[in-house]
């Protein structure tokens, strides 16, 4: 093996890739608030609905927001379990998210309701996204990691 070797151009021995198939710290960190995010969305949409009642088309937006973060919950435990994909799709959960959150907050705002879960709810999906795009690398670091590992037979069921 040669030490002076290109980066990227030096096969990995299989001590490496089992080191690195293991879901680093700043993933599980981005997961953790990811998660946070989707269940602070969800409880605005749950305590909107348990709150006040709404007529008209805005009748669907607690149940989007409930939704939103049942599905970044999701998004969160896949960024925690270091998937490439996962943060890929935490990453667009999180814009969609932040939007729905934000068209939320302006209106219950206007209309004299005040919450505290939907005015946390922006600002949380908003850090749970930027770090999503923080913790892309490392997990497509991992997940190139486990398919290496795969490819030679061991599937470390991670």
């Amino acid at each position: 093996m040669n030490p002076y070797a290109a980066p990227g151009t030096r096969p990995y021995s299989a001590e490496e890739d089992i080191a690195a198939a293991a879901p680093p710290v700043i993933a599980r960190i981005a997961g953790g608030l990811v998660a946070l995010a989707g269940l602070v969305v969800a409880l605005t949409g749950v305590q909107t609905l348990a709150m006040v009642t709404i007529r008209g088309p805005l009748a669907l937006v607690p149940y989007v927001l409930a939704l939103l973060g049942v599905i970044e919950i999701a998004a969160g435990t896949l960024v925690f379990r270091a998937r490439a994909w996962g943060a890929i799709a935490a990453v667009g959960t999180s814009f969609v998210t932040v939007l729905a959150s934000g068209f939320w907050l302006l209106v219950s705002m206007g209309h004299g309701l005040f919450s505290l879960y939907a005015l946390a709810s922006p600002c949380v999906s908003l850090v749970g996204g930027i770090m999503a795009v923080v913790a892309m690398g490392p997990c497509e670091r991992a997940s190139a990691a486990r398919r290496r590992l795969r490819e030679q037979g061991m599937d470390l069921g991670i």
